[in-house]
């Protein structure tokens, strides 16, 4: 894929208010990591335990969403979750990947997350409503799941929280 087509720079939330990338506190979780010896995907899910996790729902003001609880099958045979919450605006590099039909990081980010990642899960919002979208369920629509980062706004949210699967 060309260059321009294969990184995903999403200064999403810069629409409303930045032109651009603007650091912010991050925050960064690891969920330890499951071992085992199976090759297809079929068999990862089946052998290997879901990752669990959970995270605060971003909120705008002192409207208190609540947290989020997690069940995620694994889509690799030796993989961890990393959850990664950006101030917003800010910046990914992602693309679709051919080979795994999921969209990948394709340059480190101040957040934690490294190129080979697999986006798997990002907030989003309904109107004043947050949700958690699966970005691996819809990687193979891309405008869809662009559509769905950029729902992450200054106008109902300050940060915004991805879900990566990092290989081990």
């Amino acid at each position: 894929m060309k260059s321009t087509s294969a990184t995903l720079l999403l200064l999403a939330s810069s629409l409303s208010l930045s032109n651009a990338f603007v650091p912010g506190s991050t925050a960064f979780t690891r969920t330890p990591p499951t071992q085992t010896k199976k090759t297809s995907s079929t068999a990862v899910h089946d052998a290997r335990p879901d990752f669990e996790f959970s995270f605060e729902v971003p909120k705008k003001g002192i409207a208190d969403v609540g947290t989020a609880e997690v069940k995620l099958p694994p889509l690799l045979e030796n993989s961890e979750i990393i959850v990664v919450r950006y101030d917003l605006p800010f910046g990914l590099n992602a693309a679709p990947d051919e080979a795994s039909g999921q969209v990948v990081v394709t340059k480190d980010g101040s957040g934690g997350e490294k190129v080979g990642d697999i986006l798997r899960q990002t907030t989003y919002w309904r109107g004043r409503e947050p949700g958690i979208f699966d970005v691996s369920k819809n990687a193979a629509n891309f405008d869809l799941v662009i559509q769905a980062l950029v729902t992450n706004d200054l106008s109902v949210a300050d940060d915004i929280v991805l879900v990566f699967e990092r290989p081990l």
